[in-house]
């Protein structure tokens, strides 16, 4: 499908102004690039393993956004990112990118008397998503997540540096979270392979593209059972699973939500298990805490992650409260793990 991508180049001051007005006009969501250097404290709360590097400052700012191209039938949304939102699309206007411009122009002109606005430079182009949708993958190499575990793209070679006794994991990372670069999830996978054996059995809540739990089986766990809310999520972990020669006998994945249905969850689940493992957010582990211990085998290991190490008190408080002992309380970076027992 085709879209028409917009670039509005202003600067730093009049980039927030332009973006309340691109909103007016009915512009669903935008991006503001510029060179502003990040704080202490936004750095450590983005969730990203790739340290920011904007450049010098120079003042400039560009905001972004895409709309279809008029008359192109509709296939689906999509703006590059993960977001799947038809309501979002409906609110944007589908004009001719000429008269797209000039509207976005005549309504910053009508601002400037009140907000001393520039009236900045728009340019357009005609995108091909086809053609683009992919290129992050040139940046997805294979890397070592433990010692012996590699996470390697199904694109990419088998690397020259691996072992005959290291554990290739193969995955299309897809629109799932979950690739086993950042920290929270490594994290988890050290702390599984210090407790898996050859009878583990594996809750994975939140599964993401499943890299959790192909690790757990990969390195010896007999079964994996997948849970996430995002039916995508749960679709990518099947395919990975494939991918790796993993069948219903040792990974199955469901679309499922604990929290909102624990007895319908737990209806399907094949039996309580060894160890349950949550990469989520603190904000859905704590609630988690109250009711994960009903899928996990008395004197069986619950273990979180995802957790910002200022938030580690609350879950710590949640999962005591709840009747876990905290066995392990691993930190990397800015983010924390526990590993604690029923």
């Amino acid at each position: 499908m085709k879209w028409i991508k917009y670039e509005i180049h202003t600067t730093t001051k009049d980039a927030a102004t332009i973006g309340d007005i691109l909103t007016e006009c009915g512009i669903a969501g935008f991006e503001i690039s510029d060179h502003i250097p990040l704080s202490k404290k936004e750095e450590e709360k983005m969730y990203t393993d790739i340290p920011a590097d904007l450049g010098i400052d120079d003042g400039s700012s560009v905001l972004t956004f895409y709309t279809e191209v008029p008359g192109e039938e509709k296939e689906f949304y999509s703006t590059g990112s993960s977001l799947r939102d038809e309501e979002l699309v409906d609110s944007t206007p589908v004009l001719p990118p000429d008269e797209m411009v000039r509207m976005i122009q005549e309504r910053i002109q009508n601002f400037s008397p009140y907000f001393k606005l520039d009236i900045p430079d728009i340019s357009y182009e005609i995108q091909d998503d086809s053609l683009w949708k992919d290129k992050w993958k040139e940046n997805f190499k294979a890397f070592h997540v433990a010692e012996d575990i590699i996470i390697k793209p199904i694109w990419e070679a088998r690397p020259e540096d691996a072992t005959d006794t290291d554990i290739i994991i193969e995955i299309e990372p897809g629109s799932a979270f979950g690739t086993g670069t950042h920290e929270t999830t490594k994290l988890c996978l050290l702390s599984l392979r210090k407790y898996i054996t050859p009878t583990t059995t594996l809750l994975d809540a939140g599964c993401g593209s499943g890299i959790l739990a192909l690790s757990a089986v990969l390195s010896g766990a007999a079964f994996a059972f997948c849970l996430d809310i995002d039916p995508i999520a749960v679709k990518g972990t099947l395919e990975n699973a494939a991918y790796n020669h993993l069948n219903t006998n040792r990974l199955q994945a469901i679309h499922a939500n604990i929290l909102e249905d624990g007895k319908a969850v737990k209806s399907v689940c094949p039996e309580p298990f060894d160890i349950a493992v949550a990469n989520i957010l603190a904000d859905v582990i704590i609630p988690l805490a109250d009711k994960i211990g009903d899928f996990i085998k008395p004197g069986g290991l619950f273990i979180s992650s995802g957790i910002l190490s200022e938030r580690a008190g609350d879950v710590e408080e949640a999962l005591k409260k709840n009747q876990f002992e905290i066995l392990e309380k691993n930190t990397m970076g800015e983010w924390t793990c526990f590993v604690c027992r029923k």
